[in-house]
């Protein structure tokens, strides 16, 4: 009897509790989701306002979405009219993600989500009766909508922690902050266009530090849908420009709020204006920023003229120009430059189709192959012994037929493969003059894109085009003579060094059997050719064999290190592990055809300064090798927004974000980077 007594007592103990203790509510249940409300405490403790949660739960695969959801999709709705003691309530919005759906871009969340929901209370003092009618929308391979009626009692009074006061907590901190002060951010201002049938929102911030990738996204009352942004970046990635284009019919008012989530190195803000729409017209389309780049494209394309992978065939040029009859002058300089322009434009083509199709783009890619290292060794070999005059090298008829010169046969069809050619070498070299203006160019529309590698291409022929327009030059130039001779062989010496270096990266492809082998056969080629028996028979066969020499296994090398001395492979590691027992790390990603790279590693990584100051600050030294194609080098470079090496930074636990340093390294710029982080 007294135990039969005993639990009729703890089981009206517990009904009488549990509504009393309640710390969230039963779950709304559907198919593929449910949501539910939980508490932080077990009474309102005294408050005006309480801090709720509204958890969901989706199933794998499926995902809901934010208050401005894009192309499809809508945003969840309360209704919270029935409830008693509630004189406001509403919801604060998790930053979201970006999300591709039934072929729609949308934003929202996936898996679990908590949204941290606000309610101001009438009466402290009495209880709340939460009677909630949510209506939502769930998506994966179709869309379900979903409704959830909650019902939901917190007793007046003093109350106790409860398991999901930190569930809620987390959630209110991982809001995006609405001050600036706590995130990296210095400025963030918001502007509106009208340009012809469209409306450009532009936002542009700054930051203290430097922007990793950031992502923005926007929330007005009009429901906007996602489009893809049009972005600038400063030169040292401090300052970012992003433009968004809309169909004009999508705004109904000229002044409106507009709400921006701006999302960098995982710290979120938010950031709200009230913005009046401005006419712009076509001819302010072409800001500072971009006329900034392509007078650096201009400037960075004449400079690659006098690299050493350029000069020796600017410097051919100008000495076939003191034995060209002067009335041919400005058609062969002419088509020179054509040459050179049509090859940057080429390239940009290959670039955009390259991001079309989504394939990892990167300046100076083609050094990464070696067919068509091959290919760069045999035409430099042709153009040595032309300077030694062992060979002279004629263009069939039709290739100049078809750059539309066949009125002058061969001779114009030289010139433009000079220019076309120069181009191609000139890639490796071009790193510290025109690396920041490819890499904005990679990240811009196709206008832009097309347009810099046009403004590299007229500024790496100016010289041609100065001719062209001036043919009078040729007067302040010595006459010919005798000592032409020896130019031809101090070019032609030039052309051996750069054979040298061909061979240096093929070196990272194939073994030294193939080293040896391959001048040989080119040897025996020009031979064969020098007795005039067998006309062009030794080419076709010297061709077919030069290009299935890397198909025999004999020629193949082995995978080895090429990482320097006291360097660190960078993927044996993990960045944030050292960072976070606050190791300093400098990275260096080099290749053995990027000129600018030897130099940096000569010049400065190499010296007993930078050594020492390594050392004293205990610094980790990590390495990538990028002389073959390598993803996640790619990938690596991507998340800094670059696509060209050489690449250098360092990074502390005071600077996890790092600081990123020129393509062309001085000391004084790294010891400035080691004062910064140790300051």
């Amino acid at each position: 009897m007294n135990y039969l007594l005993r639990n009729i007592v703890l089981i009206v103990l517990i009904l009488y509790i549990k509504p009393l203790f309640a710390i969230s509510s039963d779950w709304a249940s559907s198919d593929v989701s449910k949501v539910r409300v939980i508490s932080p405490y077990t009474a309102i403790n005294d408050q005006k306002e309480l801090t709720l949660g509204l958890e969901y739960k989706l199933n794998k695969g499926w995902k809901t979405y934010w208050k401005s959801p894009g192309d499809g999709g809508f945003a969840q709705n309360i209704n919270w009219k029935n409830s008693k003691n509630i004189k406001n309530l509403y919801i604060e919005w998790p930053t979201p993600k970006k999300f591709e759906i039934l072929g729609l871009n949308s934003i929202g969340y996936e898996n679990k989500v908590l949204f941290p929901l606000v309610i101001e209370i009438i009466n402290p003092n009495e209880d709340i009766s939460l009677d909630l009618e949510l209506n939502y929308l769930v998506c994966n391979n179709i869309c379900i909508p979903g409704d959830a009626r909650i019902f939901f009692d917190i007793p007046s009074g003093k109350g106790q922690t409860t398991s999901f006061h930190f569930d809620i907590e987390k959630a209110k901190s991982l809001l995006p902050q609405n001050n600036k002060n706590l995130t990296s951010l210095e400025s963030l201002n918001v502007e509106a266009f009208k340009k012809n049938k469209s409306v450009v929102i532009k936002i542009i911030a700054s930051t203290h530090e430097i922007f990793n990738n950031p992502k923005i996204f926007l929330h007005t009352f009009f429901g906007l849908p996602v489009v893809e942004e049009q972005r600038k970046y400063s030169m040292d990635l401090s300052e970012i420009s992003s433009s968004f284009s809309f169909d004009k019919e999508l705004f109904i008012k000229d002044e409106f709020e507009v709400e921006i989530v701006f999302v960098n190195n995982d710290l979120s803000y938010i950031f709200k204006d009230e913005v009046k729409l401005k006419k712009i017209n076509n001819f302010q389309i072409l800001d500072s920023v971009i006329l900034f780049y392509f007078s650096s494209a201009l400037l960075g394309g004449l400079i690659l003229n006098f690299m050493p992978c350029v000069f020796p065939i600017l410097s051919i040029k100008l000495l076939r120009f003191l034995q060209t009859d002067k009335k041919t002058v400005r058609v062969s300089f002419f088509t020179t430059s054509l040459g050179i322009i049509t090859s940057f434009v080429l390239l940009a083509l290959m670039f955009f189709i390259f991001k079309i199709i989504n394939i990892d783009i990167s300046w100076g890619m083609q050094f990464q192959q070696p067919y068509f290292l091959m290919m760069i060794f045999l035409i430099l070999a042709i153009f040595m012994m032309s300077m030694f005059d062992l060979f002279q090298f004629r263009l069939p008829q039709i290739f100049s037929s078809l750059i539309f010169i066949d009125s002058y046969k061969t001779k114009f069809g030289k010139d433009f493969f000079n220019g076309f050619f120069a181009t191609l070498l000139a890639t490796p070299c071009s790193a510290p003059f025109i690396g920041t203006a490819v890499t904005f160019a990679f990240t811009q529309s196709s206008f832009v894109l097309f347009g810099i590698f046009i403004f590299m291409g007229i500024g790496m022929s100016s010289p041609y085009l100065l001719v062209t327009m001036f043919p009078f030059i040729i007067n302040f130039l010595p006459k010919p003579g005798k000592w032409m001779i020896y130019v031809r062989y101090f070019l032609g010496f030039l052309l051996l060094l750069t054979i040298i270096w061909i061979l240096s990266i093929l070196n990272n492809f194939f073994n030294i059997y193939f080293l040896i082998i391959l001048p040989l056969l080119f040897i025996v080629t020009f031979i064969l050719l020098k007795t005039k028996i067998f006309k062009f028979i030794p080419i076709v066969i010297f061709i077919f064999i030069f290009y299935n020499l890397p198909l025999f296994e004999i020629f193949k090398k082995n995978n080895s290190n090429n990482l320097d001395d006291n360097w660190i492979d960078l993927f044996s590691v993990k960045i944030d592990d050292l960072i976070q027992t606050d190791q300093i790390v400098f990275l260096d990603i080099t290749a053995d055809w990027c000129a600018t790279c030897k130099f940096n590693k000569i010049n400065v990584l190499n010296s007993k300064k930078i050594k020492k100051l390594f050392k004293n600050n205990n610094t980790i030294l990590l390495q990538a090798d990028w002389t073959k194609p390598d993803k996640r080098i790619n990938n690596f470079l991507n998340q800094y927004n670059k696509f060209g090496i050489p690449f250098n930074i360092l990074i502390s636990q005071s600077y996890p974000e790092g600081i990123i340093f020129s393509e062309l390294l001085s000391e004084k710029d790294i010891i400035d980077g080691f004062n910064k982080i140790n300051e």
